[in-house]
């Protein structure tokens, strides 16, 4: 996952990922080494974990990374 340097690029992304319009091809699946062994469908897991991620980065950029890692310890 790439991280943002901006709160701006990182929420255009979070809205271009979420966008009703948006459509998901398949996902990679990779073992331990990095090998690519095939690919699988786009689950909504796959959204929730880029959502995550990028929601994480948006708490990095404004000081809060409180948030995400007090979540975590629960």
């Amino acid at each position: 996952m790439m991280n943002y340097e901006n709160v701006k690029d990182a929420l255009k992304e979070l809205v271009a990922l979420n966008n009703p319009g948006t459509t998901f091809g398949k996902v990679s699946t990779i073992i331990d080494s990095g090998v690519k062994t095939g690919e699988r469908k786009f689950e909504v897991k796959d959204l929730q974990e880029s959502n995550y991620e990028l929601l994480a980065n948006v708490c990095d950029l404004l000081g809060l990374s409180d948030i995400y890692l007090d979540e975590e310890e629960e």
